[in-house]
């Protein structure tokens, strides 16, 4: 039986990218003239920070890298490199936000600065899901025990704990909702016209 949080992994990673592709093509729509969309700009910005950076991410490496050091050292320089990854994100998004407040206040080069800056992150980050799931899930299900999936499980499951009023999944669902309101649908999805 697969564990658990190899799903919630995935289907987190599903929802990044989903993110990440409304942002590219808010993006690829403005080069070709669309007006910016500011709310929905700074929506994707808030979801990127507020979830894969504050919990995805930490969760990854204090439970699913970690476990996986102690059963092997075959994947030791995949992991760091995934780890550093981790640690880049997070400054990455300060700066497109950053971009982003500029290009809103009309900053001369802001607009093409942000572009640069939002497209080099999507592809980065789209590039480490890939790497995650398929360099480094399949070391894992092949190297961790019950034991260590049944904590790894637990930590996936636990981004909503009421106990300490921790809502991360409510919180990351309703910016989620947010993007696709505001989110024009793509072409040739949602209603016809």
């Amino acid at each position: 039986m697969r564990p658990e949080a190899i799903q919630i992994i995935k289907d987190e990673h599903l929802a990044i990218s989903a993110v990440l592709y409304s942002l590219r093509y808010l993006i690829r729509q403005m080069r070709n003239g669309a007006e910016p969309n500011f709310p929905v700009l700074k929506a994707i910005l808030d979801y990127i920070v507020s979830y894969p950076d504050r919990w995805h991410h930490p969760k990854e490496d204090k439970f699913l890298f970690t476990a996986i050091k102690r059963r092997t050292h075959d994947a030791d320089a995949l992991i760091a490199k995934l780890e550093r990854e981790h640690v880049l994100g997070h400054p990455m998004m300060d700066d497109i936000k950053q971009q982003l407040i500029g290009f809103q206040n009309g900053d001369a080069g802001a607009r093409e600065r942000f572009f640069e800056a939002a497209e080099h992150y999507a592809e980065l980050e789209w590039a480490h899901l890939q790497t995650e799931e398929e360099q480094l899930l399949p070391v894992a299900e092949r190297v961790l025990t019950a034991e260590d999936w049944t904590e790894i499980d637990a930590a996936f499951r636990e981004n909503d704990n009421p106990l300490f009023g921790i809502k991360p999944k409510e919180e990351a669902e309703a910016l989620y909702q947010k993007i696709l309101a505001l989110a024009p649908a793509p072409m040739g999805f949602g209603p016809a016209s």
